[in-house]
């Protein structure tokens, strides 16, 4: 398959229907130690059955460790990022990564009938799931196509500029800003 039929796979060809859960008044110990038994790096925080966003692993460093918070006190809702972007699970893989890369999000609950049946992480697409994008081969003799929209640049700088800004929107990854990643 190539990676333009990749890319027009449906997101619930790669998302995870395992995933999971902590209740919003859940501590963030609890909820650490229910990701690590799950082997997880996330989990969607819900009430009352209903999600409200997702707390991972990066929350949990940044906004509790690093902030010098205790685990055992602050709530999964005090430190979830919120709400949990989603998308239809019939959304191309393209329009997931998009959503993903405007948002600077790594994850998607993956919904259908409006209730959340998995989630679809930018890892999932390019290393694992029940299926994978291929990683393009970028470099022709004299120029470098672009995965996304086949334009064609003559070097690999060219190429890192032209993803960042058409793609990602501004100096991103590519150009060495990791300030979002």
């Amino acid at each position: 398959m190539s990676l333009g039929e990749s890319l027009e796979e449906p997101v619930s060809r790669f998302m995870s229907q395992k995933f999971t859960q902590v209740d919003s008044d859940e501590n963030i110990y609890h909820a650490a130690q229910v990701m690590r038994d799950n082997e997880t790096t996330e989990a969607v925080v819900v009430e009352h059955d209903a999600p409200l966003g997702i707390l991972t692993e990066r929350d949990i460093l940044y906004k509790v460790v690093a902030s010098g918070l205790y685990p055992r006190v602050v709530k999964a809702k005090d430190v979830m990022s919120a709400p949990l972007e989603t998308v239809e699970y019939t959304t191309t893989v393209a329009s997931a990564i998009q959503k993903m890369s405007t948002l600077g999000i790594r994850r998607l609950g993956v919904t259908q009938d409006g209730r959340i049946v998995g989630l679809i992480t930018q890892k999932a697409i390019v290393s694992g799931g029940s299926g994978q994008v291929p990683l393009p081969e970028l470099a022709t003799p004299n120029s470098f196509t672009c995965p996304y929209c086949n334009a064609v640049v003559k070097t690999g700088e060219e190429l890192s500029r032209h993803i960042d800004r058409t793609h990602i929107g501004g100096a991103g990854l590519l150009e060495g800003n990791t300030s979002k990643w």
